[in-house]
C-alpha cells in the first residue's frame, strides 16, 4: 500500500548516478537510459521510511528528497 506522506523525487540537474540509491533499495530506485538516478515507485509503503532517509542522507548530491 502507499503512504501519501512519502514521495520521493531525485533532483536530475543534481543527480550524479552514483547508484548509492539504488544499492541500498533496487525496489524504489534505479539508473536509468540516462545514467542518472529514477525512481521505480514514487509513492511507496512507510516500511521504507528508514531507507528513503538513508538514501537521501548518502546522496553525495543531495539529490533524493522524500
Amino acid at each position: 500500500m502507499s503512504n501519501p506522506e512519502l514521495h520521493v523525487k531525485i533532483d536530475k540537474l543534481i543527480c550524479q548516478g552514483t547508484g548509492y540509491c539504488v544499492r541500498l533499495e533496487p525496489e524504489i530506485f534505479v539508473i536509468g537510459a540516462d545514467d542518472l538516478g529514477e525512481v521505480l515507485v514514487d509513492k511507496p509503503d512507510a516500511k521504507y521510511a528508514d531507507v528513503l532517509e538513508e538514501a537521501a542522507v548518502l546522496c553525495p548530491t543531495r539529490a533524493i528528497t522524500y
